[in-house]
């Protein structure tokens, strides 16, 4: 499993939902969480995946695109991105 972390400086939780409009609110296959939260400047997401080819066939089918559009007419540089192998994943609800 794979968790990366977007950190959006300069995004809004605004411009995280016009995305989220764009790409609709179903499931993708493979993903286990997904957390998104305002911080200074900006907001994160927080994604647990089971592989690195679920996050870009789920890119390829929309999601990129729908980024694209919304961050770059917003004027949002591109999050800074941290990737690392999942040990344990626990209390799920």
């Amino acid at each position: 499993m794979i968790c990366r972390i977007y950190d959006v400086q300069g995004g809004k939780l605004e411009h995280y939902e016009a995305v989220t409009e764009r790409t609709g609110n179903e499931k993708p296959d493979g993903v286990h969480a997904h957390i998104v939260g305002a911080t200074d400047g900006g907001f994160k997401v927080i994604e647990v995946w089971d592989s690195p080819e679920h996050i870009e066939r789920y890119m390829e089918q929309g999601l990129g695109q729908a980024i694209q559009e919304v961050m770059l007419e917003a004027g949002v540089p591109e999050p800074e991105v941290t990737e690392f192998e999942v040990h344990n994943l626990d209390w799920l609800g």
